[in-house]
Order: C-alpha cells, then sequence, then structure tokens
C-alpha cells in the first residue's frame, strides 16, 4: 500500500479524534472546599452551599451559558447587571393631593438584607440621596423638578474570595433621564430584579474556563467530576 496514502488515513484519524469534543455535563466538586459547578446542556452555574454561618443569601452565585471554544476551553458569560436589572423594571407617575410643593420619587425593591444607598439627580444638578431600607423607600424633590436619574449601590460588598477580590456589580446606574409628566408629582420606581442576591452574585463576561479530562480550572479553584 502506498506510504502516502497511509499517512493521510493516520492523519485523518488524528484529526477526527482531536475534533471530537465530550461532553461536560455535571456537577464538578472543589478539590479544597465546599463549592461545586454544576454544567446542564446549556448553563454553567457556580454554587456555594451557604448551610452553615451564611456570607450570602443565595448558593448560586454564577449563572452562566457557555460556548465550547475547543475541546479545552469554553468561554463563559452571564446576563450582564444592567441588562438583567431591567427585567421587570417599571415606572409609573400619578396624582397625590396630600403632597405639598414637592414630588415624591418611590422605590420597590426586594432588596431586605442590607442598606442601599440611592442617590437621585436632578435636571437642575441637585444631587438626593435616600438611603433605602423596608421602612424607608421615598425621597422628596423639589416641586420644579422636570427629569431625574439615579444611581443605587449597597452600603458594603462581600468579597468573593478570602484576598478581597470581588467580581460582581458594584452599583445599577439608570443610564437615563425621567422625564415627570405633566400634573404628576409622584413616581413610582420598581425594580424587581435588584433583589437580595443582585450585589452578591459574579457576573462574568468573556472569561474562560479550562476543560481537562473530568477537571475543569476556573478564576484559580480546580474542580473534579466524581465518579458515579
Amino acid at each position: 500500500m502506498n506510504i502516502r496514502f497511509i499517512v493521510s488515513i493516520l492523519f485523518c484519524l488524528l484529526f477526527l479524534s482531536c475534533g471530537q469534543v465530550k461532553n461536560i455535563s455535571g456537577t464538578y466538586y472543589r478539590k479544597s472546599g465546599s463549592s461545586v459547578i454544576i454544567i446542564t446542556q446549556n448553563s454553567f452555574f457556580y454554587v456555594e452551599p451557604q448551610s452553615h454561618s451564611p456570607l450570602h443569601s443565595t448558593d448560586t452565585l454564577a449563572k452562566c451559558t457557555y460556548k465550547r471554544i475547543n475541546p479545552e476551553f469554553v468561554e463563559l458569560n452571564s446576563t450582564l447587571p444592567n441588562i438583567l436589572a431591567l427585567q421587570g423594571f417599571k415606572v409609573s407617575q400619578s396624582w397625590d393631593s396630600t403632597l405639598n410643593d414637592a414630588i415624591k420619587v418611590s422605590f420597590s425593591i426586594p432588596n431586605h438584607r442590607n442598606l442601599l444607598r440611592i442617590n437621585v439627580f436632578t435636571d437642575s444638578f441637585q444631587s438626593f440621596r435616600l438611603d433605602y431600607t423596608k421602612d424607608s423607600k421615598d425621597l422628596l424633590l423639589p416641586v420644579n423638578t422636570e427629569s431625574f436619574s439615579f444611581y443605587i449601590e449597597p452600603e458594603y460588598l462581600i468579597p468573593h474570595t478570602p484576598d478581597g477580590h470581588f467580581y460582581g456589580a458594584v452599583g445599577y446606574d439608570s443610564f437615563q433621564d425621567f422625564e415627570i409628566e405633566k400634573n404628576k408629582n409622584h413616581i413610582t420606581i420598581e425594580i424587581p430584579a435588584l433583589d437580595d442576591s443582585f450585589f452578591e452574585r459574579y457576573f462574568v463576561e468573556g472569561e474562560y474556563a479550562k476543560v481537562s479530562g473530568n477537571t475543569i480550572t476556573w478564576k484559580g479553584m480546580v474542580f473534579r467530576k466524581r465518579r458515579r
């Protein structure tokens, strides 16, 4: 048989073997610690159980989609904070006859674990601050205010690593001015996505995790898939 033909066949077999991508779905356990990575057909989850002395309000600190780049690497992406915050976002305006010479802005945010600082900026270059809690949700603006924007940040952030690294959102910016309608003096802003876990989650964009056999390495952490 022609030696060139044999070499070509071997080369093709090697190429097909390298091109095969292993199904990586399953649960991977960190070699040191109790955290796990769970991979389904379309999603990548990073989970830190909070059963003992919980630091966070949720076990699932990262929710990502993943894409195989090659047999050794996957690219991870999660919904970005400002996009996530728009889920269920609603602004409504009404008239309140009990208000005297003021415009009231009311926030409805299901974040009750930590104090939130809300800074409101008006069209007249004034700023007002609300320390948002379950008992403090309203802020008064001057009656001549025509529009405003706002920025929300937690009182403090819990680092994601013992050496102080944090991989989440440090705040939420409205990125737009809200016009106050004529004959309206009470604006209600609902942001249901800003729950207790919003400022606790990892937000991942274009990161890579290495796949090697039954092992996944991500952010310097090594996880191994256990045999059943």
